[in-house]
């Protein structure tokens, strides 16, 4: 008898998670701006000179992201903005926007540490990708979370920034084929369970 009473709650649950990965595209529209972020970061550290200058040009193509998401949005035919009620929608938005309060580290390192700040960015960045995989039931988030955030400490050390970001730019566009794999193989799973 217990058992019914917590069944229905627990489909719940799991319909309104699926109606989001569906509705948010598993994030995909913030990750395919986070290419062109990224390529946009490894263009500035090539072409330009100067810690201020390569940090603050840094910190711009952070703008990017929003109106890139949006744009991804509409290609994906993803809804980033749903208000239908969902919590699940609500909170990947909220995940999202807790890189905001990240970039603190980062702000920090542009005065105190200038030649380290876009790997703090980048680590900041990684790390923040990893709740989402609980989310979007993703693999692709975990692995990303861990392996990006690891990396981009260890070759910034070991061979500068320019190879960091190379290293983040590439690990992105994987991402986002991955993440394209999975949406592919979760709505014919859906499909197959009507």
């Amino acid at each position: 008898m217990g058992k019914n009473k917590i069944e229905p709650q627990t489909r719940d649950f799991f319909e309104l998670k699926k109606e989001n990965i569906m509705t948010q595209k598993k994030g995909l529209p913030f990750m395919m701006a986070s290419v062109v972020i990224w390529a946009c970061i490894l263009i500035v550290q090539i072409t330009i000179d100067g810690y201020y200058e390569k940090n603050l040009a840094t910190f711009c193509c952070s703008c990017l992201l929003m109106p890139l998401a949006i744009l991804g949005s509409k290609i994906v035919k993803a809804n980033i903005f749903a208000k239908n009620g969902n919590p699940f929608d609500k909170l990947g938005f909220r995940l999202t926007m807790t890189q905001m309060l990240y970039i603190l580290i980062p702000m920090w390192a542009f005065k105190e540490h200038p030649d380290k700040m876009v790997m703090l960015y980048a680590i900041v960045f990684a790390a923040h990708l990893f709740p989402f995989s609980w989310l979007y039931d993703s693999g692709a988030y975990f692995i990303a979370g861990i392996v990006e955030a690891v990396m981009a400490l260890i070759l910034c050390l070991r061979f500068g920034v320019v190879v960091m970001a190379a290293f983040m730019l590439v690990a992105q566009i994987i991402v986002v084929i991955v993440l394209f794999t999975e949406i592919y193989h979760f709505k014919s799973a859906v499909r197959s369970d009507l």
